[in-house]
């Protein structure tokens, strides 16, 4: 089966997970914004095809590596045996370099990894035009790597990742206007940037700080002076004096952030969700069978609502995982038993090891598994039908959005009453209200 394809054809999201340079996994992480214009008719077909079957579609799809998609849908990029490829509904294509790693909105750019004589280097693929290579971030690289690729904007004209000069390393952003440079760091070792918000104004990654240890950063761009400000978010957070984490991925407009936080003990460890530029919540880690365990979240839906991450547990060979999702209603669960629960069927000897990535509207999500070692990765895809309630104002469920409806609002006011959370962001606040009062009266039939 093509890859990124269910069964009937569909267009789907996929993951990626990689060896690096000694750093242990590179995930690579999209950016989703949620509207359907004219070129994204046939997305929204799509997603209207799959609104019309409640059963859940899980597919094991192949053993390759799927590393983006593009934001409609449309096209999927990533890696083959010595070159990158691009799928979409008409198959595969080779378009040569060492890989594709993420898509712009439509799929018209790609960012990736490519060979030349100066060494390896992150560069953009566009269809008839081919490769062109970005470089690195002075004038040599180290041993042959220049830089290399994490993510890119919806628009496709700014790209994110990590790049060399010399062999010192440090988080990079190119743009079409003004090729590669550095951004800022108050540590003196490296940095990386893993994720770029769709919009293109928020960059996520670490810091390294003089130990070592890697510290949980953003990057922000000034929208008169076009400067860039670094700030390093988890500091002083609970049992995170430091602010050691990392930050890995967010909405359009990176006013959410996901990541992992590598805290002083595992309670203060785990996957992290900050909201709003200060909303920081802990999610933290699923109970655990050995030690050590890291864990993280990778991905968020367009509204929060939705987040998805991994676990892993023990050394070496004798590693698991195990792929995590949280919601207001479930907490912060096992992924798998989510999903059998909602009908799945995974088979009981297959893994789901990490989830990398989530639509917006958190109807599909992508990873990697395994059954049984984890050596051996296998991309899955599992779409999910609608669980939208048919009024969600109307709390109570008497039919009607009415008095009933705002006493229990307001008596949940900046708690975490899943019922009451109507737009499903984690707290019960302002804009809850504002939806409820829209809909007052009968709910529609």
């Amino acid at each position: 089966m093509p890859l990124g394809v269910l069964s009937g054809g569909f267009t789907v999201l996929v993951f990626s997970l990689r060896s690096f340079e000694g750093l242990p996994y590179r995930v690579f992480m999209k950016s989703f914004s949620m509207h359907c214009g004219a070129p994204l008719v046939l997305g929204c077909l799509v997603s209207g095809l799959f609104a019309q079957d409640d059963a859940v579609h899980f597919e094991r799809i192949t053993s390759g590596l799927a590393n983006g998609v593009s934001d409609d849908g449309l096209v999927v990029v990533g890696e083959t045996t010595g070159s990158g490829f691009i799928w979409t509904l008409e198959g595969m294509t080779e378009i040569g370099g060492i890989a594709g790693i993420a898509a712009s909105e439509d799929g018209g750019r790609i960012v990736g990894d490519v060979s030349n004589v100066f060494g390896d280097s992150a560069g953009r693929y566009t269809p008839g035009l081919g490769w062109s290579s970005f470089g690195g971030l002075g004038p040599s690289g180290c041993d042959s790597s220049l830089s290399s690729a994490y993510d890119i904007s919806s628009d496709g004209t700014r790209c994110v990742g990590l790049g060399w000069n010399g062999c010192g390393a440090g988080a990079f952003l190119w743009t079409q206007s003004g090729g590669m440079s550095a951004l800022p760091q108050s540590g003196p070792n490296s940095s990386r940037a893993d994720t770029i918000s769709g919009d293109g104004t928020v960059i996520g990654g670490w810091d390294e700080a003089s130990n070592g240890g890697r510290r949980a950063a953003i990057w922000s761009e000034n929208p008169i002076t076009g400067l860039w400000s670094e700030s390093l978010v988890l500091l002083g957070t609970p049992g995170n004096a430091s602010g050691y984490g990392e930050v890995n991925g967010s909405n359009g407009d990176g006013s959410i952030l996901v990541g992992s936080a590598d805290g002083s003990s595992n309670a203060t460890s785990g996957a992290f969700v900050i909201r709003d530029g200060d909303r920081f919540e802990l999610l933290g880690l699923l109970p655990s069978q050995q030690s050590p365990v890291t864990g993280g979240a990778l991905d968020v839906t367009e509204d929060g609502g939705m987040i998805v991450g991994f676990q892993r547990e023990g050394f070496a060979g004798g590693q698991t995982f195990e792929a995590t999702i949280w919601t207001a209603k479930t907490g912060y669960v096992g992924l798998k038993s989510y999903l059998n629960e909602r009908g799945a069927e995974i088979p009981a000897n297959f893994t789901l090891a990490a989830a990398q990535s989530i639509s917006a509207d958190g109807r599909v999500i992508c990873g990697w598994g395994y059954e049984d070692v984890f050596f051996f990765q296998e991309a899955w895809v599992v779409v999910l039908p609608s669980e939208e309630a048919p009024c969600p104002a109307d709390i109570d469920g008497d039919g009607v959005v009415g008095g009933g409806d705002l006493a229990r609002l307001l008596n949940a006011w900046e708690g975490a009453d899943s019922e009451a959370d109507i737009d499903q962001d984690g707290v019960v606040g302002g804009a809850d209200l504002t939806l409820l009062l829209s809909a007052w009266g009968l709910c529609d039939e």
